[in-house]
């Protein structure tokens, strides 16, 4: 069994989104993607699904020429091979629980 707390994992930078890996296990991998205001996650296609949930903040995910706004509490699911962007929608902090297989 693996225990990470979250709060723990929340850190930011005006340089950089931070990525904060919180479970390494079994083909599973959980991280903490922490958002100062303006910054944004370029991502390349990754082979399996990836879910991301907003805990705090409200974020914009573009893929495949979409822009959806998602904001604390929603859940996003990208099938394997989906490019995308992850960015801060707000003038605040934005915190992202990632989940990919």
């Amino acid at each position: 069994m693996t225990i990470a707390t979250i709060a723990d994992a929340r850190h930011f930078s005006l340089d950089d989104v931070q990525r904060n890996a919180l479970v390494q296990a079994d083909g599973v991998h959980v991280e903490l993607l922490c958002f100062e205001a303006g910054q944004r996650d370029e991502e390349t296609a990754r082979d399996g699904t990836s879910v991301y949930q907003v805990l705090e903040g409200e974020a914009l995910v573009h893929v495949g020429g979409e822009r959806h706004r998602l904001g604390k509490g929603k859940l996003a699911t990208l099938a394997g091979g989906d490019a995308h962007t992850i960015e801060n929608a707000g003038g605040g902090l934005l915190v992202v629980l990632a989940t990919r297989t």
